[in-house]
């Protein structure tokens, strides 16, 4: 009896499954801090910019980032002031606190170490080219979505 490699999922298919095992390494981090992943983008936002951001800034970068609707949006930003870690004015500005700032100063090491653990031992230059494609491919997608 002769083996048969399995047939290599299209592009799609790969994408998602990756996407999804991801996702569930962040989730198990996440998990260890009692937080969801649109508090974790909230706060790696927040971290990026530096500086007190319009609400509507941040409506508009997690509906962006993640398709997080506005309403869910508001709701992230209400549990995260309720929390301690960003103070939030509806209509104005939203911003980490010492305390949200600490929190995601122990938390994104932990979550870059998830991705970094599930890329370890690949070529640099697979991963690079793998990062151009997908680029290229998520510009496309933006593009046909008008």
């Amino acid at each position: 009896m002769t083996d048969h490699p399995a047939p290599r999922p299209s592009f799609g298919q790969a994408l998602g499954q990756t996407s999804r095992q991801i996702g569930k390494l962040f989730h198990r981090v996440l998990a260890d801090f009692d937080m969801e992943f649109p508090t974790f983008m909230l706060f790696t936002l927040l971290k990026e910019k530096g500086v007190p951001l319009p609400v509507e800034e941040v409506v508009r970068d997690l509906s962006l980032r993640m398709d997080l609707a506005e309403p869910d949006t508001i709701g992230v930003l209400e549990r995260a002031a309720a929390a301690g870690h960003i103070t939030y004015e509806p209509d104005a500005t939203a911003e980490l606190t010492e305390a949200g700032a600490a929190l995601f100063a122990s938390l994104y090491p932990q979550a870059r170490g998830a991705t970094d653990a599930a890329i370890e031992g690949i070529d640099p230059a697979m991963l690079d080219t793998a990062l151009t494609v997908l680029l290229s491919v998520e510009q496309r997608a933006t593009a046909l979505l008008g």
